[in-house]
């Protein structure tokens, strides 16, 4: 692990952070890790054992073979030479237990008792009652009888375990100087070898066989693990049971490895989103810090198995959005544990070093395409970015239109097929957009493409759920004596956001700054989203807003046939605004609906020029004059583009406003003075 701590990376969706990140770390050098097993110290307590590399399958073959040895422990005590020794004993048993009843018969013939033997019983028979010593020496005799038996069964163990430990030896000792981190394993296996020829206990080889986490060779890299579903017993592994008749049981070959066990000396890749999905950040944090982690077991299962702690050796990576890891970035801990971010930009520079390392990209992944196509490809690759001098970096969205191309290019992947693959992608889902055309042209949306209208402008908005379409929305204003200032009728119904309703309070300190020379406002402006039931936000209304509420001061008409998009400061400086495509595009459809006049168009921040890369039908009009953009950099432009009228001078448009707030300011005062009178 690099450092002691591990790493993060951040980026939108589809950028293929798994794919690069797997391919920088399969170029990584680093140190072959070891071998790492579970391996039993007993039926009841299993350690973690590391090997050098290569090493592992080796010992697990040596000790199949010694499992083996349980058919050969059962020949040896057939042999003659372990026979006559075992003769040999039960021979000395049978002399010293004979010579005890010899002694017995004779003190029962001197009282005229005789000694009958039943089995492994005695009595004694005779006339009368038994003398109460002679009682006693029976008992005497029979209780010694007994542990002569006990002494010769523990004499036999001692013989067979003897026999076999000296044969267990000769096997054991090799391995021992083999496999020195494994002698206390190999010793307990030995001894549970033993105990089988001493005792005959049942023996389970799985009990005994050593559990393979992880296996090398020599120059091998490091694993690179990816564990999609961070669910704890994928992490950590787990202890299973097998239930028989009732009875739980388990064993060292039941421990399952998880992601931690299979990325040891390397390195383990998670999505930060599983690890709060699955609920298992606590205990995955727990585990870093510690160093240690333990294998998952069953709520309703005995404790059976103690389990050594299996030591953490391997660097993490985290990858997901920067949404996903903001609730990880709460917890001190992880800047603890995190402490390299490495972040994804969602673009690259859209230079023709890149296009054609796009198209390399592309022939690595198997497409077969036309320079044309590649052009096309990279075209379209802007456009995702919305900036002309930039790509879309999301490879996995380019790759899935490539490969949508390719089918509809039959393999190859020209100019053509990826303009048919773009507008049967648009087609899919354009269902809602082409409704809401529908209603445009049946009356249902009012909305004006033509024409004038005081206090009315076209504002460009963005549908808020996929897919982003834009459309344009009648903004209205209505200007009257009064102090409230500027109300938004939206945001008093509950349907604008905050950064909305900061949108509208910029407007408020424009219209005091720009007008401060005529006094304290005496106007309310009223503005509101005609036909909008859904809830707004954002400040790229902020533009039309403050038009449409100059006009209806001034009482100048505006152009119906121009869209307007763009933020405001309170200077007056016009701001760019994202999704400028979408809302251009949005506006050329419905005026397409609505009819066309030759002079339509929008008027945009000048700021947001580098980001236009429209349609080819937009471009197309555009270029026969029948579609325009109109790029500003202060409301004062797009006032006059608007209004057709001059804003400064005689009778400019501030002269009309300043006029109109005079006027207002004598009518509140006459009402104030009516009221007061």
């Amino acid at each position: 692990m690099k450092g002691g701590f591990h790493a993060y990376l951040v980026g939108p969706a589809g950028l293929g952070k798994h794919e690069a990140l797997l391919a920088y770390l399969s170029n990584q050098r680093v140190e072959t890790p070891p071998d790492l097993l579970y391996v039993p110290l007993s039926e009841r307590k299993v350690a973690v054992l590391t090997l050098p590399s290569g090493q592992e399958v080796e010992l697990a073959e040596a000790v199949d073979s010694l499992l083996l040895e349980v058919g050969h422990l059962d020949e040896l005590f057939r042999q003659a030479s372990f026979l006559r020794e075992k003769n040999r004993l039960e021979a000395k048993f049978a002399e010293q237990l004979e010579a005890q009843l010899a002694l017995l018969r004779q003190e029962a013939q001197a009282a005229g008792f005789a000694l009958l033997e039943s089995g492994e019983r005695l009595e004694l028979s005779g006339p009368g009652p038994v003398p109460a010593d002679l009682s006693a020496r029976l008992e005497e005799v029979s209780l010694g009888q007994l542990a002569a038996r006990a002494a010769l069964e523990v004499a036999l163990r001692r013989l067979r375990r003897e026999w076999a430990s000296q044969y267990l030896n000769n096997r054991f000792e090799p391995l021992f100087q083999r496999f020195p981190q494994a002698r206390a394993y190999l010793e307990a296996l030995k001894n549970r070898l033993a105990r089988y020829a001493e005792t005959g206990e049942n023996l389970d080889p799985a009990q005994w066989r050593p559990n393979l986490l992880t296996s090398t060779s020599s120059g091998t890299p490091p694993p690179i693990v990816y564990e999609p579903y961070a669910t704890a017993p994928r992490l950590f592994g787990r202890l299973d049971h097998v239930v028989e008749q009732g009875v739980w049981s388990t064993n060292v070959s039941l421990i399952r490895p998880g992601a931690v066990h299979r990325a040891q000396g390397g390195y383990l890749i998670l999505d930060a989103i599983s690890l709060k999905r699955e609920g298992t950040w606590e205990a995955f944090k727990r585990a870093l810090r510690n160093g240690q982690v333990e294998p998952v077991t069953e709520p309703q299962a005995p404790a059976s198995l103690e389990v050594e702690p299996f030591p953490i050796q391997m660097q993490v990576m985290l990858v997901g959005t920067a949404e996903a890891f903001e609730w990880l970035e709460e917890d001190p801990a992880f800047g603890e544990l995190f402490r390299i971010r490495v972040e994804f930009s969602p673009t690259l520079a859209a230079t023709p070093e890149n296009m054609y390392a796009l198209g390399g990209w592309l022939q690595a992944q198997g497409f077969r395409l036309t320079q044309g196509g590649l052009v096309r490809l990279f075209d379209e690759a802007r456009r995702m970015a919305e900036q002309k001098n930039r790509m879309d970096a999301r490879l996995v969205e380019l790759r899935a239109l490539a490969e949508e191309a390719a089918v509809l290019g039959g393999g190859l992947l020209t100019a053509e097929a990826v303009e048919k693959a773009v507008a049967a992608r648009e087609e899919r889902f354009f269902l809602s957009e082409e409704e809401f055309l529908r209603a445009v042209q049946e009356g249902v949306w009012s909305l004006k493409t033509q024409g004038l209208g005081v206090g009315e402008v076209n504002s460009l908005v963005i549908v808020e759920s996929p897919p982003y379409w834009g459309r344009p929305a009648r903004l209205t204003a209505r200007a009257a004596p009064g102090h409230d200032h500027l109300i938004s009728i939206d945001r008093e119904a509950g349907l604008g956001g905050q950064i909305f309703h900061k949108a509208v309070l910029t407007l408020a300190g424009y219209l005091r700054g720009r007008y401060a020379d005529a006094g304290p406002l005496p106007a309310t402006i009223s503005l509101a989203f005609e036909q909008n039931y859904v809830s707004i936000d954002g400040d790229s209304a902020g533009l039309a807003e403050l038009v449409a509420a100059l006009s209806a001061l001034g009482n100048f008409p505006l152009r119906q046939d121009l869209a307007v998009t763009g933020a405001v400061d309170q200077t007056g400086k016009v701001l760019a605004v994202g999704s400028i495509n979408a809302k251009v595009e949005g506006f050329f459809r419905v005026c397409q609906v609505l009819g066309t006049t030759g002079t339509q168009g929008v008027v945009l921040p000048k700021a947001n020029l580098p980001n236009l890369t429209l349609r080819a039908e937009v471009l197309e009009a555009v270029r026969k004059g029948e579609f325009h953009i109109y790029a500003v950099e202060t409301v004062e432009e797009a006032l006059e583009l608007l209004s057709g009228s001059r804003v400064e001078g005689y009778r400019g448009l501030h002269s009309r406003i300043r006029a109109a707030l005079a006027e207002f300011a004598r009518l509140e005062e006459g009402r104030n003075e009516k009221e007061g009178s």
